[in-house]
C-alpha cells in the first residue's frame, strides 16, 4: 500500500489532539460541583488543533420545581461577579490553558427530567445557563400545559429538519436555532413522542420532531 503523506498527518493530528491534556480540569469539575450541588462528569471531550469543546453531565438530586426555588434565592447556581458559576468557572479553565475550551453540550440530570443544552456559538451554554433556568421556570405552567403533565425531558433548543405549523400560514419552516428562547423539545410524561414548544408564544405547535445528534 503506497503512503499517504496527508493521511498520515491527519492521523496523527488526530492522535495528538485526542490525547491533550486540559490543565485545571479536576478543579473545575469540583467547583461546579460545589456551586451546582450536583456530581459533574466530564463525559467526552472533542479536540482539534486550537480548541477543545467538551460534554458534562450533572446529576443533583433535586427535582425541578426544587431546583427554581434554589436558583429563585442564589443558592443553586448563584452569581460569581455577575457571571453563572458555570462561566466564571470557564474562563479560569480556559485562561489556563493554550486553545479555546467550550462546552459543547451540557445535560442537568435531576430526579424527575432532565435539561439538555447544546452549543449555538461559542460560549453561548455558559453564558446563557442563567437566562435558560430563568426561561425554564417562567414557562412552567404552560409547557405542563397547565400543570396537567410533567416533562421528563426538556431539549434546548431543538434541532429538527421541519416542523408544521398552520398557525404560523405556511406549510413548514426550517428551525435554524440563533437563540435558546425559540423552540424548545418536550417529553411529557403521558405523551409517547416529543412535543415542540414554541417559547416565545407560550405554547405547543404541530410537527414531526427529529433530533440531530451533531
Amino acid at each position: 500500500m503506497p503512503f499517504n503523506i496527508e493521511n498520515f498527518i491527519k492521523n496523527s493530528l488526530i492522535n495528538i489532539d485526542f490525547t491533550k491534556e486540559i490543565i485545571g480540569i479536576d478543579y473545575f469539575l469540583k467547583s461546579l460541583e460545589y456551586h451546582y450541588f450536583s456530581a459533574v462528569k466530564l463525559k467526552s471531550k472533542t479536540c482539534t488543533s486550537d480548541s477543545i469543546h467538551l460534554v458534562l453531565e450533572m446529576t443533583c438530586n433535586l427535582d425541578l420545581l426544587e431546583l427554581f426555588s434554589h436558583f429563585s434565592t442564589d443558592r443553586w447556581g448563584n452569581n460569581i461577579k455577575n457571571d453563572s458559576p458555570l462561566e466564571y468557572c470557564l474562563n479560569i479553565l480556559d485562561a489556563n490553558n493554550d486553545y479555546n475550551i467550550d462546552i459543547e453540550e451540557l445535560t442537568i440530570s435531576l430526579n424527575d427530567t432532565s435539561i439538555v443544552i447544546k452549543r449555538i456559538y461559542n460560549k453561548s451554554i455558559p453564558t446563557q445557563l442563567n437566562e435558560i433556568i430563568k426561561q425554564i421556570a417562567c414557562n412552567y405552567v404552560f409547557l405542563t400545559r397547565g400543570l396537567t403533565q410533567k416533562p421528563y425531558e426538556i431539549f434546548v433548543p431543538i434541532y429538527e429538519d421541519n416542523i408544521e405549523d398552520c398557525e404560523l400560514d405556511r406549510h413548514s419552516i426550517e428551525l435554524t436555532p440563533n437563540s435558546y428562547f425559540e423552540y424548545w423539545g418536550i417529553y411529557l410524561d403521558k405523551d409517547d413522542e416529543a412535543s415542540i414548544y414554541h417559547v416565545n408564544r407560550n405554547t405547543y405547535v404541530s410537527g414531526d420532531l427529529e433530533f440531530l445528534t451533531e
